[in-house]
């Protein structure tokens, strides 16, 4: 917050989405996140999980969301009784303002733990499908799901493709590093397909805007890029042509 055109452009990468799901909000105080929400349009509305971690370096999960399209029915940190996840998922049930609900799973995976932490991610998809008795369920967030963290071939193991749509698929460069790594992914639970346009994306902002006219550098605004999927709100059946994108 103390660098405007950092905020500025995070300010603008935010306003165009109608949700976010931000990981890695190391602020001991709420003060930055309440100074970053004045900032943006009176619509939007927010939740954030408790500060999570092992050691004294913790993390909190921060959703941002149009209050105009989505009401929050439940919401709610996994509680790992197995201690798998070095910060647990923070789940939020949304009623849309059309008929598409449908339930988040915000993650950061830790890097040294990438395999066993989202092998156990299903589980939590499943107790909240049980829970809050929606199929629906998107599932995203930085997995650090390739590289030396971890073999992306296994991601559809865990994620078999009659039970799930990866969106953010392995070719798809989520990092601002030189390397070309997909940390991050979005998925979907298969009876969501319906919902979903097929637009999706990575958002490079370090092409978006000319940081030759900036003092800061890409890797100030984020050392990864949003990515982002698109979905109908609509009835299933109904014409899609005049029916309003989420």
């Amino acid at each position: 917050m103390a660098k405007p055109e950092v905020v500025d452009i995070l300010v603008d990468i935010v306003s165009q989405a109608d949700i976010i799901a931000v990981q890695e909000v190391r602020s001991a105080g709420i003060e930055p996140v309440e100074q970053f929400m004045a900032l943006l349009p009176e619509r939007y509305g927010y939740v954030i999980g408790p500060r999570e971690g092992r050691s004294n370096s913790k993390e909190q999960y921060w959703i941002i969301y149009d209050t105009e399209k989505f009401t929050i029915l439940a919401q709610e940190t996994w509680v790992d009784e197995t201690d798998i996840f070095e910060r647990s998922s923070l789940c939020v049930y949304f009623q849309s303002c059309g008929s598409f609900d449908f339930i988040i799973i915000n993650n950061h995976i830790q890097p040294s733990n990438t395999a066993a932490e989202i092998a156990a991610l299903p589980e939590v998809v499943a107790y909240y499908q049980n829970l809050w008795d929606d199929p629906d369920v998107l599932i995203l967030g930085d997995f650090n799901a390739d590289g030396y963290y971890y073999d992306a071939s296994h991601l559809v193991d865990v994620f078999p493709e009659d039970e799930y749509y990866i969106i953010i698929t392995d070719e798809y460069d989520t990092t601002v590093a030189e390397s070309k790594n997909t940390y991050d992914r979005f998925i979907i639970t298969s009876s969501a397909v319906e919902y979903y346009t097929g637009n999706f994306g990575v958002t490079r902002f370090d092409e978006l805007y000319d940081f030759s006219l900036l003092s800061i550098e890409p890797k100030n605004v984020s050392d990864h890029y949003p990515i982002w999927a698109e979905f109908w709100n609509h009835p299933p059946g109904a014409e899609r042509d005049d029916s309003p994108h989420l």
